[in-house]
C-alpha cells in the first residue's frame, strides 16, 4: 500500500497532498468537524490520485485502527446493487467513517439514484468521502446535474502532469532512495523525453535500474539517448496522433476535421486540433493549416485565439484541453 512516506511533494500536486493530509486529521480527530467534505482530485492517469488514495487510508488505519473504510471502483458500483450483491460489502460503504470511491468517470448513469443516495446519507452523518477522477465534476458530462453538483460542493483539487523541472527532481529523488549513481546531465536528459506521466518516469527508472546491473555501472549519455530515444521519439506528438486524438474524443472523423465543414460540431474541435498542434509540435502555422484541410496561416493563428479566449470561460473546452494535452504531451 502507498503512503505519504513515498510521495514527493511537486509544483502540480502539492495542493492535493494538502488537502489529503487535512482530510487524514478530520477523519483521525485532530479537527473537530469534516471541513473538506467531499474532497473530489482530478487528473490525467499517473499523475498520483489512486497513490494519494491508498496512503489516506494507509495513514488513518495506522492512526485510528477502531475507524471504518471502505475503498470503491466506480466501475464496480452498479454490481452492489444487484439483487444477489454482496450486502456486507454495501453496508460496509455505508457505514465507513471513510470512503473513498475512484474512477469516477466510469460511473454509470443508471445508478445515479442510488449513488445520490449513498451521498447524501454519507454527508447527513458525517462521513469523510473522497472522490478521483481523469475529469473535475464539471466534466463529468455523463452524469446528471444532481449528482455531479453534489460532488463538487465540497474541494475539488486538480493534479497536473509534471513539468522538465518536476521530473527532474522526482528523478534525482528516485534515484538516490535507489541507492543509485547516475550522471546529472543523465538524469536532466531523461527529464527533457520522458514525458510527465509520474507512471512513465517510474517504467524508465526501472528500465535505468536494469542497465546499471547488466553494466555493472551507470550508463554514459550515449548508452542513455540510444536506449531512450526511439520511445522518447515515438511518444513525441505529432499532428496525425494530435487530430486522432482530438477526433476520438470529441467522436468527431479524421476526415472531417481535414474537410471544408464549418458546423460547430466539427468547427470547434478542429481549431482544437490547430491549437494544440501549435502547443505541441514545431511545424510553422502554414503547415498546420496544410494537414487541417489546405487552410491558410492566418486561419490557424484565429483558430489558437479563438481557443485561448475560450479556456478563461469555458470550464467544459478547459477541461477537455487540459485532458488533451496530458494525453499527448
Amino acid at each position: 500500500m502507498q503512503t505519504f512516506a513515498s510521495w514527493i511533494s511537486l509544483a502540480e500536486n502539492e495542493a492535493a497532498r494538502l488537502a489529503v493530509e487535512r482530510v487524514a486529521d478530520c477523519v483521525c480527530g485532530r479537527e473537530p468537524r469534516r471541513s473538506i467534505n467531499p474532497l473530489f482530485l482530478y487528473g490525467p492517469a499517473g499523475t498520483g490520485k489512486s497513490h494519494l488514495a491508498s496512503a489516506l487510508l494507509a495513514d488513518v488505519i495506522g492512526r485510528a485502527p477502531d475507524l471504518q473504510v471502505a475503498l470503491l471502483s466506480a466501475s464496480d458500483f452498479e454490481s452492489l446493487l444487484l439483487p444477489d450483491a454482496d450486502r456486507e460489502d454495501l453496508k460496509a460503504a455505508r457505514q465507513a467513517d471513510l470512503l473513498v470511491v475512484e474512477d469516477l468517470q466510469h460511473l454509470p448513469a443508471r445508478v445515479e439514484e442510488a449513488f445520490v443516495h449513498l451521498l447524501d446519507r454519507g454527508l447527513a452523518r458525517g462521513q469523510q468521502l473522497v472522490f478521483t477522477a481523469l475529469v473535475g465534476p464539471a466534466q463529468l458530462i455523463h452524469l446528471p446535474a444532481r449528482v455531479t453538483s453534489r460532488l463538487g460542493s465540497g474541494l475539488v483539487v486538480g493534479l497536473e502532469p509534471l513539468a522538465p523541472n518536476s521530473r527532474r527532481a522526482f528523478l534525482r529523488d528516485r534515484i538516490s532512495r535507489r541507492g543509485l549513481k547516475v550522471d546529472t546531465d543523465a538524469i536532466a536528459w531523461l527529464a527533457e523525453h520522458v514525458s510527465g506521466s509520474v507512471r512513465q518516469l517510474e517504467g524508465a527508472l526501472a528500465r535505468l535500474t536494469s542497465l546499471i546491473r547488466l553494466h555493472g555501472q551507470a550508463p554514459d549519455m550515449q548508452t542513455i539517448a540510444e536506449q531512450f530515444g526511439v520511445e522518447a521519439s515515438a511518444g513525441r506528438p505529432t499532428v496525425e496522433r494530435i487530430a486522432q486524438r482530438v477526433g476520438r474524443y470529441f467522436q468527431v472523423e479524421l476526415r472531417q476535421l481535414q474537410a471544408r465543414s464549418r458546423s460547430r460540431g466539427i468547427l470547434l474541435p478542429r481549431q482544437v486540433g490547430m491549437y494544440l498542434a501549435r502547443q505541441l509540435t514545431e511545424l510553422s502555422l502554414q503547415q498546420i493549416g496544410a494537414y487541417f484541410g489546405g487552410r491558410d496561416h492566418s486561419t490557424v493563428l484565429h483558430a489558437c485565439r479563438k481557443v485561448e479566449q475560450a479556456l478563461g470561460r469555458d470550464v467544459h473546452l478547459s477541461g477537455a484541453v487540459r485532458q488533451l494535452h496530458a494525453d499527448l504531451a
